[in-house]
């Protein structure tokens, strides 16, 4: 193209040899230091967990007087156990107009002020105050839907699940999403004759 200028480098634009014969070796090394700090973060079962009970808390629905703007959500636990820290990850999050807070070893009289209440295993003593309380309950012990758990996580394949029942959530006034539902490995239902 006449008068289009000339740009001179004092460098060649071929790679020089020993690095063209290095660079599949530098890229791997490259994606092997790059795959190794998320190795480094695998993450536990229990974290897994509460990250599926943040995301259940999204399609369940409270009596309007537990949702009233301004107020925080309560996810309450019974005692230390296992769970306990991985709850405590999700307090001062956002679930609609609401705030997570977490509140570790609750007693029977304090249940009223729960929106969830994890269960590590069965709890006989609180099963009666929790019967007529808006509060969903989850569990990951296998038994505990028999047992007044509403959700139940699992591990199955390496992946968390959850089954849900659902007559007992709606007993107390909870609205559980189909969208929820369907997402759920089973959903424990009473389905009433015509």
């Amino acid at each position: 193209m006449p008068g289009a200028p000339v740009i001179a480098s004092r460098f060649p634009c071929r790679p020089w040899p020993a690095v063209r014969a290095a660079a599949p070796w530098l890229l791997g090394l490259l994606c092997l230091a790059l795959a190794r700090p998320a190795a480094a973060q695998a993450t536990s079962p229990e974290v897994l967990k509460a990250e599926v009970v943040y995301r259940v808390l999204m399609f369940v629905n409270w009596p309007a007087d537990r949702e009233q703007p301004g107020r925080s959500l309560q996810l309450c636990t019974v005692g230390e156990g296992r769970m306990d820290g991985a709850l405590q990850v999700l307090a001062g999050r956002s679930i609609r107009q609401l705030t997570v807070d977490v509140r570790h070893g609750v007693r029977a009289e304090q249940l009223a002020g729960c929106h969830l209440l994890y269960l590590p295993a069965p709890q006989p003593a609180l099963r009666a105050a929790l019967a007529e309380l808006p509060v969903l309950v989850v569990s990951d012990a296998a038994t505990m839907l028999d047992q007044g758990a509403m959700l139940n996580l699992q591990v199955e394949d390496g992946r968390i699940v959850f089954d849900v029942e659902l007559d007992a959530a709606r007993r107390v006034g909870l609205v559980v999403s189909t969208k929820l539902l369907r997402l759920a490995r089973f959903v424990r239902h009473q389905v009433s004759a015509p």
